[in-house]
Formats: C-alpha cells, structure tokens, sequence
C-alpha cells in the first residue's frame, strides 16, 4: 500500500448511527477512505445497503475474513465495542469505535492492549472534539477572551426514556455513558490542570428503564477549576449546552451544534447556525465598563475525524482522537459510578 490508497473501510451495524453518522462520514472521507459494505443481520437493511452499490454482510465474522477489508468502524451495541474491537484488532485491522469506547475502564485497557500487541490503530469516535460551540469555547479561552477558566457546566437532555438497548444497563445504556462521553471528552481537552476528583449523583424519576434519568457529575482540577457535566432525561425545558465562567468573562450557549440535523437530510456541509438567539453570548468588562457581544460560532466540520483517521492509517498525521485519551474518559465514568455508589467524592491519582 501507498501514502495515497485508500483504506478500504466496512461499518458493522446499521443502525441510526451506522447508517446516519458513520457510513455517511466514510464515504465523505474518500479518496482517503473507501467504503466496501455494511455488517446487518436485518435482511431488509441488507437490501438498503446492496442498493447503495455495497457489499451487504450478514455477519461481523464475515469482515473479519475480508482480506481486502482494513478498517473495520463498530456501530454497534456498546456492550459489543470491547470484544468486536479485540476480535478485529487480532484479526489485523484497523478499529473505529463509536463512543463509548467500552463498558469501564478495564475494557478499554484490554482494547488498547490488544491495538499495541498487533500494531494497529485504534481510535474513539469522538467526533464531538469538531463541533462548533467546543471551538469556540476553546478559542475563546486559548486566546485569553474569557482569562482562565474557573467554573463550566456541559449540559445535554430531553425528555423521554432512551429507547431499545440505549435503556438497559447491562448494554450500557443511559444518557451519561450516551452523551456523557462526549461532554466528559470536552471537559477533559479543556481542563487548565490535571484532573483531582469526581462527584457524582445518578438519580432515578420513575421514568421506564433501568438507567438513571439524570446525571450530575462534578469534575474538579488542579487550580481550582471545576467542570460540572449534567445529562438527563427529564429535561422538559431545555438546559444551556454550555454556561462558562472565567477571570475575564462569561459565556452562555444554548442549542445543540447544527451538523447532525443537516446529516440526517443528507448534506452536512450545508450546517449552518442561522438563529442568533442560539448563537454564544459573552459578558465581560472592558476600560471598565460591561460588554455584551454576541458571537457567531467557529465553524465546525466532523468530515475532519475520518479524515485524520484515514491520513493516520497510512502514516501521513498523528493520529487526533488516540485510545490513551478517551480512556481518561472511561476513567472518570468509572469514578462517577463509584462516587454514586458510595455517595463520595472519588481522588483520582495522579498519573
């Protein structure tokens, strides 16, 4: 293979997020990845995906055969990620998962383990890291707008149960490894110091399922800073998706990125944030006197994680979204359970 080939690339799962986010991103990744086909054990799926002029595969066994196969991408059940990716990665491919990486910290360290001993890549669909409200967030504070962070809070809910395997626990189920897992990423690329502890509470509204109905998880750093991260299911009146506060000024931002509405319809790049009364708010002082601006919002773009993860595979860029970071963030899921269990702040050691 050369530096320019692409990689020839199989999702497994059909599913909203097989058909909608990854299957879709690949093939807006190409000349740098190729799609041959989708995994789905639903016959009428396997239909959908022929007609697409793709390989349709009844079975996850099947692509782990394929020798033309090299980048197997698992939409799959979150309690499937851990043993698919182990499986594939022994079977030398190459392994995107969808988030979570896994059930608990100690899947994820046998993933990592397993993607060193055959000397391929692993990465974390993390695509989040490209949304546009975390880059502004991050510029502003890169670019000393609102001074050092102090406190921030990350929300993200609705109201209703999680459907199918998305409430049931033993699947890993519930809106704060569902969404958690990307906010808790967020919180961690832009924590000022190491993180020191989490506080959790995991609280059940009746509502049918057997995962928590809301998640307050508090995340404290060195320096002080703390990041509180709040998933629910309760919401009925929707929270702010970001509320940050800092030494120089305050930001608000409500509404979710606008990427994966214009996904759904076919055509991400038409994404755009055309209501200003979602756009950031910022507060702050200058010669004295208070400021209100509103902003527009960085742009973002989530074509770049295929891509980066297609460059990386044939050694043209560091890989972006490595497995050692996201399992920081299986870590602190594993902190947040135990701190509900005990009731307790949970110290995180330093690493």
């Amino acid at each position: 293979m050369t530096s320019t080939d692409p990689v020839v690339t199989a999702v497994v799962g059909y599913g909203y997020a097989g058909r909608c986010f990854h299957s879709y991103l690949v093939r807006l990744a190409e000349p740098g990845l190729s799609l041959k086909g989708v995994v789905s054990s639903r016959a009428e799926a396997r239909e959908a995906i022929a007609a697409e002029g793709l390989r349709a595969w009844e079975r996850f066994e099947e692509v782990l055969a394929d020798d033309e196969v090299e980048l197997v991408v698992l939409a799959t059940p979150n309690d499937l990620h851990a043993p698919q990716a182990i499986a594939a990665l022994e079977a030398g491919k190459h392994v995107v998962t969808d988030k979570p990486m896994s059930l608990d910290g100690a899947e994820a360290d046998a993933m990592i383990a397993a993607a060193r001993r055959a000397g391929r890549l692993l990465s974390v669909f993390q695509n989040r890291r490209w949304d546009g409200d975390y880059l502004t967030v991050r510029q502003l504070l890169a670019d000393g707008t609102l001074g050092d962070l102090v406190y921030a809070q990350l929300a993200w809910g609705q109201y209703g149960a999680p459907r199918s395997w998305r409430g049931r626990a033993a699947s890993g189920g519930g809106k704060f490894v569902d969404l958690g897992a990307h906010m808790i990423d967020q919180a961690l690329q832009l924590a000022p110091g190491p993180l020191q502890r989490v506080y959790a509470r995991l609280s059940d509204a009746g509502l049918d399922n057997d995962v928590e109905d809301h998640a307050h998880c508090v995340l404290s750093f060195g320096g002080g800073a703390e990041i509180h991260v709040v998933t629910s299911s309760i919401a009925r009146i929707p929270m702010p998706r970001w509320y940050v506060l800092g030494t120089e000024g305050a930001l608000v931002k409500e509404g979710l990125d606008p990427q994966e509405p214009a996904m759904v319809a076919g055509d991400i790049d038409s994404a755009r944030e055309d209501d200003r009364l979602l756009w950031p708010r910022l507060s702050r002082h200058r010669d004295g006197r208070p400021l209100e601006e509103v902003l527009e919002p960085v742009a973002g773009r989530w074509r770049c994680y295929y891509e980066n993860v297609a460059a990386a595979i044939r050694g043209r860029e560091a890989l972006a979204v490595t497995p050692e970071s996201v399992r920081a963030v299986m870590g602190v899921i594993d902190a947040a359970r135990e701190s509900a269990r005990s009731g307790r702040a949970v110290e995180i050691a330093a690493s």
